[in-house]
């Protein structure tokens, strides 16, 4: 599980997840004024015959990488999520789902900012 080791949770430790492909979707602007709160949304579809039972959203670069983490109360077949999360830099964000099987399913996506959000550890 991604959330077993979050310090270590970097670019290159999230890109060697073995992560399905399809069924998870990261939408968030390709560029923005500031960090401080960049819209995100997160669609989750499992395949079929599984279900969603966590998901967790990096921002590696950041400060504090790990920004989000949800844990279902009863695992879905499909999930939305709509917030606002603040960026140090312009960076790849991370989602990454768990799967009911235990594998894992993610997406991620760029977006460049024009300022930043994260002057200290926050």
């Amino acid at each position: 599980s991604p959330s077993s080791d979050l310090r270590t949770m970097d670019t290159a430790a999230l890109q060697q997840l073995k992560l399905r492909t399809g069924g998870a979707k990261l939408e968030l602007e390709p560029l923005s004024e500031s960090g401080n709160a960049i819209p995100i949304g997160v669609r989750l579809q499992a395949p079929a015959g599984l279900a969603i039972e966590s998901f967790e959203v990096f921002a590696p670069d950041n400060p504090v990488p790990h920004v989000i983490k949800i844990k279902l109360g009863a695992p879905q077949t499909s999930y939305r999520f709509d917030t606002r999360i603040r960026l140090g830099i312009s960076q790849d964000i991370w989602l990454v789902a768990k799967l009911s099987d235990g594998s894992l399913l993610g997406d991620h996506a760029p977006t460049v900012l024009t300022s930043s959000a994260c002057f200290d550890a926050s």
